[in-house]
């Protein structure tokens, strides 16, 4: 049984039984709206962006496992006009006690918790002793008489739980109560995230709304006038809604949460499954024009529509499911659920669409169906249909100028890709006013870039010996990297505290003794020493440049027992180098599989290959505007490509379709004017669609957000136009050169095609 068979048995069903199928698609989406009600979310964490057993992110889990700690911890600020008093100190042992007790937090160091413990326990009661203690061993905690610093220690690392934790420790924070004049502010990595949930939430909605507002005005504009009653507009738009509902419905069943990648997913479908539903109406309402009756145009427009929308859907999937090849967990999700959600947007247009259109429809009697006739002929030309012949004109008389554009564009969109910097700091990626991550750049601004590499040390024992070679190795790294500004060691530690290094194993057990255990195991674990190195590296490129640098400079030194280094800014330079593999995998693959797809559907390799033309301008667009403007790559752009080739093949394919049956009847210029005409009325509408839902993301706060969306708007706006100028020159041109062959295959493919 062919596929158009199969759509002719639903659809019967579908008109012999409208009533049932509603009532099954209103049950269903019931029941995920309750599911959908149940949807959490979560903060972003490195760990979805790279392949599951990565070797770089498993060295990152080891020394967060040995050493019990995560590599970014939490940090409380104390801000006062003198931060380095008892009544101040004293506060801060209440805090780091009180913060203790949350469970999660393997330790908390500050400057009190420091001095009171070389001091037998207790603070000394003399001011200036306290003054002095402090500038020995905790000056690196006060930078300035204004301002002091806890450090809380974090044990867990699963993302959610780290993000209780720090909503905990907020709360600690501000029910703890303060000296008279102090000010206690929370940052860091965790409370970050915590904060990013709760504006994701927020933003969520709004964008999901926008897009819903964005539709309604874009269908009262451009499909009204399609349709014989105005409230049936918005019928697509209902099909995009179950569809979404449907969506996040089956995420808490799958385990999973919502997070600001994944939430952007929601009104891009609202947008893009819009498209499924307006062509097959717009059948259907074409039919019924014409005087067919309700069952025999539902009939119609599912069976001859419905292959052509589903040939557009698997373009769009392919787009998307791109991705997953990627085996990058957090990207791979986030096409998976495109994908899925466009696969359901299909089988709603296709079977309740249909049916709720015939239960709204009545059957015209013969003076209706006349003022519907006589309507359509007083309506006047338009401006889209002014705009359409202007375009067809130029298209027509300009053909060679178009495809030399055409390839200036792509030849140096090539050369911009390779100039297009990469973002890979995620702290980047979300809203600049989030008060942690003002908090943060103010303690960058204090306590220099918190870039901070950790080389983990294998030794055979703790001794002096190898205290002795960790200070020489971080001294030789300190004066052989511009980057580096500071070194911190077991070593420093204990210069800190003694003035100097140990001189026998006996005195180096003593001043270990001394040391807080929470202070200690953050350079001890076992048999490994962390050697810790604060950079400037801020940037993608001086990360992967820092990286190679160090790896050289501990192989020169020549520390035999073993080594590796990570921190986040090793993590970010390696992120990077997934990010352009990832998108040069992705961009192949779609196109492979789209060139696959169209010949198994045509049965000509022209036929396939000619809407790639467009598409690929429309790359070489978006390459170089990214290059002039200094846009820079993130997780989410950089599948841009695929998904604008998933996405914008469709206005192309049919518009190499119009010419091709136009051919048949006018010379090239005439059929170029008849294609752009009549084929871009369809294609302007779902172009419109399509960008409205991924614009509404323009609204978000989080800068990865709006330039995903404001990409893939111009992505979708130059594949419109691309395929009103680009694909009907090349068509031109090729059949001028050579001969009317390519014309002929279009055709002949066309005419091949089921009915």
């Amino acid at each position: 049984m062919s596929f158009e068979d199969f759509l002719e048995k639903i659809s019967k069903f579908i008109a012999k039984r409208p009533g049932l199928v509603v009532s099954v698609t209103a049950l269903v989406v019931v029941v995920f709206l309750i599911s959908a009600s149940q949807t959490e979310y979560t903060s972003i964490e490195y760990e979805r962006y790279f392949p599951i057993g990565d070797p770089v992110y498993k060295d990152l889990q080891l020394y967060e496992k040995d050493f019990g700690v995560r590599a970014e911890g939490v940090y409380v600020m104390i801000k006062g006009d003198n931060v380095v008093s008892r009544e101040v100190y004293e506060y801060m042992l209440k805090l780091g006690d009180n913060l203790k007790n949350v469970d999660g937090v393997g330790g908390v160091t500050s400057p009190a918790s420091i001095i009171a413990e070389l001091n037998g326990g207790v603070l000394p009661n003399d001011e200036s002793q306290l003054e002095r203690l402090t500038d020995l061993y905790a000056h690196q905690l006060v930078p300035k008489k204004t301002l002091a610093l806890m450090m809380v220690t974090i044990t867990v690392t699963d993302p959610d739980k780290t993000m209780e934790l720090a909503e905990q420790i907020e709360r600690v924070v501000e029910f703890t109560h303060r000296p008279t004049g102090i000010t206690t502010e929370v940052t860091g990595s965790p409370v970050l995230g915590h904060q990013v949930v709760k504006v994701s939430e927020k933003e969520t909605g709004m964008t999901t709304t926008a897009s819903i507002i964005a539709m309604v005005v874009l269908l009262l504009v451009t499909f009204s006038g399609a349709v014989r009653r105005k409230y049936t507009a918005f019928m697509p738009l209902i099909i995009s809604i179950f569809s979404v509902i449907v969506i996040v419905g089956l995420l808490p069943l799958a385990g999973i949460k919502l997070d600001p990648d994944i939430s952007s997913t929601l009104p891009i479908l609202i947008g893009l499954a819009i498209e499924y539903a307006a062509q097959i109406q717009n059948r259907y309402e074409h039919e019924r024009v014409r005087g067919v009756d309700r069952d025999d145009s539902v009939v119609i427009a599912v069976t001859k529509t419905g292959l052509a929308v589903v040939l557009a859907m698997l373009t769009t999937v392919i787009g998307f499911m791109s991705m997953a090849t990627t085996l990058i967990p957090g990207t791979a999700l986030f096409g998976i659920i495109m994908s899925l959600g466009l696969v359901i947007a299909y089988i709603f247009s296709i079977t309740f669409l249909p049916a709720i259109l015939k239960m709204l429809d009545k059957e015209e009697k013969e003076g209706e169906e006349k003022t519907t006739e006589v309507k359509e002929e007083k309506r006047g030309v338009g401006i889209l249909e002014r705009v359409l012949t202007s375009v067809a004109s130029l298209t027509a008389s300009k053909p060679k100028t178009i495809l030399a554009l055409a390839l200036i564009v792509i030849v140096f969109g090539a050369y911009a890709n390779t100039q297009i910097k990469l973002e890979t700091d995620t702290k980047k990626y979300f809203p600049e006013n989030l008060p942690a991550m003002v908090r943060f750049n103010e303690l960058e601004d204090i306590m220099g870039k918190q870039y901070i590499y950790t080389i983990v040390l294998s030794v055979d024992e703790i001794g002096v010996d190898e205290l002795k070679r960790l200070d020489e190795l971080g001294e030789y790294i300190m004066n052989k990297e511009d980057m580096v500004y500071k070194s911190d060691s077991l070593s420093s530690l204990i210069k800190e505290y003694l003035g100097r290094l140990p001189e026998s194993d006996a005195e180096l057990s003593a001043i270990l003794s001394m040391i807080p255990e929470d202070v200690l195991t953050r350079y001890v674990s076992g048999h490994t020493l962390a050697l810790y190195l604060y950079t400037s590296a801020d940037t993608h490129e001086k990360r992967v440049e820092l990286t190679e640098y160090l790896k050289k400079d501990v192989r020169f030194f020549g520390w035999h027992e073993g080594y590796y280094i990570t921190g986040q800014p090793v993590i970010m330079a390696h992120l990077g180098e997934i990010m352009l593999n990832s998108q040069t995998q992705m961009t192949l693959v779609a196109y492979g599989l789209i060139v696959l797809l169209l010949f198994a559907t045509y049965r000509s390799i022209t036929r396939a290959v000619v809407p790639l033309v467009a598409i690929t301008t429309v790359i070489g667009v978006l390459n170089t505007m990214m290059f002039l403007v200094g846009m820079k790559q993130t997780i989410m752009s950089i599948a841009i490509n695929s998904i604008t080739l998933g996405l914008g093949i469709d206005f192309s394919i049919h518009m190499a379709e119009r010419y091709a049956e136009e051919r048949e009847r006018h010379p090239p210029e005439k059929a170029v004017t008849v294609a752009i005409e009549e084929t871009g009325k369809a294609i302007v509408t779902s172009a419109l669609t399509m960008a409205g839902g991924f614009g509404a993301l323009m609204l978000s706060t989080f800068p990865m957000l709006w330039d995903f969306g404001f990409l893939s708007f111009i992505a979708i706006i130059f594949s419109l136009i691309g395929a009103l100028t680009v694909v009907p020159a090349f068509l031109m041109i090729t059949e001028k050169f050579g001969g009317a062959d390519i014309v002929n295959s279009l055709s002949n493919a066309l005419n091949s095609r089921p009915a």
